[in-house]
C-alpha cells in the first residue's frame, strides 16, 4: 500500500513539473547575399516563444516551419536582426508588425489571412512586403509605419484601399497593389504623395483613380492594365501622363470594348456623367466668354462716352 502511494505521489510530482526545452536555431546555410537560412522553425504557442533562440544575424530567412501567430513576443527574440524574410512553407495566419529594429519585413506565400501593426510610431521599417497571400483588409494601424519607403501588397484579395492610410509615410516612393480585387481606391482632395515615383495597380477592378492629376506630383511609372477603366477618365489620365512624361508599364493584351493608347477601357454610366459634366463645363465657359466680351464692349462704350463728354467740356470752355 505504501509503494502504491509512493508511486502515485511520484507521478503527481512529474505531472506538475513543466520541463523546459530550449530551442536554439542555427543557420542551415549562409548564402552569398548574406542570408541566414533557418529551417523547421516551429512556434505553436505563446509559451514556446520564451524557449526560442534565433541567430544574431542581420538577415534572417525563415524557410520552413509553422508559426500560426507571429506575435510581439517573437520580435523580442530577434535581437541583432535587421532584415526578416519568411517564404513559402512557413505557415503564418496572423502577423503583428511590432519591431523597433527591423528595416525590412518580407512575407511571401505563407497563407497569411490578416496582419496588424502595433499602434506606436515606427520610423525604422523602410520596406514592407506582404505578397502572394490571402489578406483582404489593410488595417488602419498601418498609418503608424511612418518611415515606409516601399510597400508591396500585390497578389492578395484586397477589395478596398483608402490612400489616406499611407499619408503619414511621407517618404513613400513605391506602392504596389497589383493583382488584387480592388474596386474602390479612396482618397480625398488635397492628399498628395510628394515622393511617390512608382504606382502599380494592374489586375484589379478599378474604374478611375480619384484626384489622380494632383495627388502624385513626381510619379514617373505606373501600371494600369487589366482593370475596368472608364473611357472618359482614362483619356484624361493618358493625356496627363503624356504631358508629365509618366511611363506606362506594360499594355493590355486584348480589349473587348475600346482602346485608349495601350490600355483597355469600358463605356459605363460614368461616361454619361462625364459627358454631362463636360457639356456643362463647356456651357459655363461659353457663358463666361460671352460675359467677358460683353464687359469688353461695355468698357469700350464707356471709354467712348467719356471721350465724347471730354470733347463737349472742351468745346464749352472755349465758348
Amino acid at each position: 500500500m505504501r509503494k502504491i502511494k509512493f508511486w502515485l505521489f511520484l507521478i503527481t510530482i512529474l505531472l506538475s513539473v513543466t520541463i523546459t526545452v530550449s530551442k536554439n536555431y542555427k543557420c542551415s546555410v549562409i548564402n552569398e547575399a548574406g542570408f541566414c537560412f533557418l529551417e523547421n522553425v516551429v512556434i505553436n504557442s505563446t509559451s514556446a516563444v520564451q524557449n526560442v533562440e534565433f541567430p544574431k544575424h542581420p538577415v534572417l530567412l525563415i524557410k520552413s516551419g509553422s508559426i500560426p501567430n507571429f506575435s510581439k513576443d517573437i520580435y523580442d527574440r530577434l535581437n541583432g536582426v535587421r532584415l526578416l524574410h519568411m517564404y513559402n512553407h512557413t505557415s503564418i495566419r496572423k502577423l503583428l508588425i511590432a519591431s523597433r529594429n527591423l528595416t525590412e519585413i518580407n512575407v511571401q506565400r505563407n497563407g497569411l489571412l490578416e496582419f496588424d501593426v502595433e499602434p506606436q510610431e515606427d520610423r525604422i521599417l523602410k520596406t514592407l512586403t506582404i505578397v502572394h497571400n490571402s489578406i483582404t483588409i489593410v488595417p488602419k494601424t498601418i498609418r503608424y509605419l511612418e518611415g515606409l519607403e516601399k510597400l508591396y501588397l500585390y497578389n492578395n484579395s484586397i477589395e478596398y484601399i483608402d490612400l489616406e492610410l499611407f499619408s503619414n509615410a511621407s517618404a513613400l516612393k513605391v506602392l504596389s497593389l497589383y493583382d488584387n480585387k480592388i474596386k474602390v481606391l479612396d482618397s480625398k482632395l488635397g492628399l498628395r504623395f510628394a515622393h511617390l515615383q512608382t504606382l502599380s495597380l494592374s489586375k484589379n477592378r478599378l474604374s478611375y483613380i480619384p484626384y489622380f492629376f494632383d495627388a502624385f506630383p513626381v510619379l514617373n511609372a505606373i501600371s494600369l492594365r487589366k482593370n475596368l477603366w472608364n473611357c472618359r477618365w482614362l483619356e484624361a489620365a493618358v493625356n496627363h501622363m503624356q504631358q508629365q512624361r509618366i511611363q506606362l508599364a506594360r499594355r493590355d493584351s486584348a480589349c473587348r470594348d475600346r482602346w485608349v493608347g495601350d490600355i483597355c477601357c469600358y463605356k459605363t454610366v460614368w461616361d454619361f456623367v462625364f459627358q454631362l459634366q463636360h457639356e456643362e463645363l463647356h456651357q459655363e465657359r461659353e457663358e463666361l466668354r460671352k460675359l467677358f466680351q460683353q464687359n469688353q464692349d461695355l468698357r469700350h462704350l464707356v471709354e467712348r462716352l467719356a471721350e465724347s463728354v471730354h470733347k463737349l467740356e472742351e468745346g464749352s470752355n472755349k465758348m
